[in-house]
């Protein structure tokens, strides 16, 4: 009588189709275990939205653990933008002024930069190691790791301007993406001269490219296609002149642009 060992293979079981079953069984069993849901967390801070897209195995313990680590990071921002604007205002108390509406647009806009790269390292390097992270703060976004899909592809275009034909993507990996735009005066004249519209800067993190759209978008037209290509700063700038609206893209944009 042939004896059989429980919970052991050996001799011809396996070769021919037990060895296949077998292969096949363990990469399904390890195709299951790859699979990453889809976490979305999003709500108001810093005077915007945010919304953050996480592909991680969770379970309802480790979820809300997320929730609240993401609640703190922001509640701790939050706290010191209030310092910077109370600062602000006593500073400009003694004149009978009060800061800028502009002043106070670019000190958001850095806070919104500070915030989404805080919240992408945290998350990335939390233990639950996501697999892929994209953090967006009123509109300044990063990704981090690869979604399911591949790297995230997103709009070059910014709401509110007129898209043009071809409006192109791009597919950002390990990189954050913000966008600027002049702020119009309510009764612009019809003729203007040539003058930056917007621009769109891709870096490493979000408080580089902020760096690089502030300066590019606060110059003149030939000044800011001068120094984006200095700074080999991956941008798009959108220059309106009185015969129209012109679009450049840099050198250093061409590997993010999808095909």
């Amino acid at each position: 009588m042939m004896r059989f060992a429980h919970g052991r293979l050996s001799g011809l079981a396996l070769y021919g189709p037990a060895l296949f079953f077998l292969m096949l069984s363990s990469f399904l069993l390890s195709a299951c275990r790859q699979q990453v849901d889809e976490q979305l967390y999003q709500g108001t801070a810093l005077g915007t939205g945010y919304h953050i897209t996480l592909y991680a195995d969770l379970g309802a313990g480790q979820a809300a653990e997320i929730e609240a680590g993401i609640q703190g990071e922001l509640a701790n921002l939050e706290a010191q933008r209030e310092v910077l604007i109370r600062a602000s205002v006593a500073a400009f108390a003694p004149f009978w002024g009060a800061p800028s509406v502009a002043l106070q647009h670019e000190v958001d806009r850095r806070f919104h930069a500070l915030a989404v790269d805080r919240l992408t390292l945290w998350l990335g390097h939390h233990a639950i190691a996501p697999a892929a992270v994209l953090v967006e703060v009123g509109g300044v976004m990063r990704g981090l790791g690869t979604p399911p899909a591949g790297a995230w592809r997103l709009s070059l275009e910014q709401p509110g301007l007129p898209g043009p034909e071809g409006a192109r993507h791009v597919r950002l990996q390990d990189a954050a993406l913000v966008h600027r735009f002049v702020q119009q005066e309510a009764a612009a004249p019809l003729v203007t001269p040539a003058t930056p519209l917007s621009v769109s800067v891709i870096a490493a993190d979000a408080g580089t490219a902020m760096r690089e759209a502030s300066l590019l978008i606060h110059a003149g037209p030939e000044e800011a296609i001068r120094l984006a290509d200095e700074l080999d700063s991956a941008a798009k700038v959108v220059v309106k002149r009185p015969q129209g609206i012109e679009i450049h893209h840099t050198a250093a944009l061409e590997p993010w642009l999808v095909r």
